[in-house]
This record gives C-alpha cells, structure tokens and sequence, in this order.
C-alpha cells in the first residue's frame, strides 16, 4: 500500500474520529460546537452504546475506561489535527517543494496513525465490557450505520456527477 493510499485512509479515520476533541474544559458554548459532547468522548459511536441495555457495572466500567484514555486520545487528535494542517499548509505553499511536502505527509500520518491505534485500543477494552449478545447486536448497529452512511456518500456522488453533466441544473 502506498503512503498516499495510508494517508488517505488514516485522514477518513480522523475525520471520524473528530467528535472526540469537542468539548475542550472550560469552553462553555462546548455543546454547541459539538452537538455529539453529550454522548461522550467517541462521539456517535458511544451514543450506539446506549442501545445495547449495558448494566450498571458496564457502565461504570466503560465510564472508566473512557477517563482514563480521555487525555491521551485528546493530546492524539490535537496532534493528528495539527500536523493535517501542516500537510495542507505545505500543499498550498509555494513554490512547490517535493521533499517538504513528503516530510509533512509522514508526520500526518504517523499522527494519524498513533490515533487509530489508540481507537482501536479503547474500543478493545470497551468490547471486553460486553457480552457476545451486546457485541453482536454493536456490529450490527455499525454495519447498518455504515451501509446508510455509504448511501447517502452514493447519493451525493449522483447529485455531484449530475451537476458536473449539466452545470446549469438545479
């Protein structure tokens, strides 16, 4: 797999990903920056979590889980955000230098990539929280999550071909 390839696939993960730096201590119009803030620090993803009729102890275990990672996935995405930034700040530059251009991409995507990482980890320990039923009925609400998602992504490609075809339609 090329770089490009890695970095374009660690970019769509931090765009999914971007809900969990909302809501930054003391910013008091937090919620309406970010309307996921109520439901936690993995933003729509914990909000599927309600819907799985977790205990009491299964939600004081997750409520756990996500305290203790809340910092370093914080510190992770701040990071991945800015060296994006530094990325397209480089691509825009001019003139064009090659070589600063391939630095500022490996940074985003280490970035990118020590982000999915902790992702994955936190989503691991939650995973472990849950009972096979809660895990299946989790996959289940995601594959339908993504498959509406890949829909809508479809639709809009439509709309924009249409509008390329025929630029002076509505």
């Amino acid at each position: 797999m090329s770089t490009t390839s890695r970095l374009i696939g660690a970019m769509a993960i931090g765009m999914l990903v971007t809900g969990m730096t909302c809501g930054a201590a003391g910013d008091s119009d937090a919620v309406a920056k970010c309307p996921h803030k109520e439901k936690g620090l993995g933003g729509r993803g914990m909000g599927e979590l309600k819907q799985l009729n977790l205990t009491s102890n299964q939600n004081q275990q997750i409520e756990t889980i996500m305290e203790l990672n809340r910092e370093s996935m914080q510190t992770a995405m701040v990071q991945a955000r800015e060296a994006r930034e530094a990325l397209n700040h480089q691509i825009q530059a001019g003139p064009f230098d090659e070589q600063a251009v391939r630095a500022a991409c490996k940074k985003a995507a280490a970035a990118e990539e020590e982000t999915a990482v902790l992702r994955a980890k936190v989503a691991g320990q939650i995973r472990a929280v849950l009972t096979s039923d809660q895990q299946a009925a989790l996959d289940k609400l995601r594959t339908d999550a993504h498959g509406k998602m890949h829909k809508r992504a479809l639709k809009g490609q439509g709309q924009a071909d249409k509008k390329i075809a025929c630029p002076d339609a509505p």
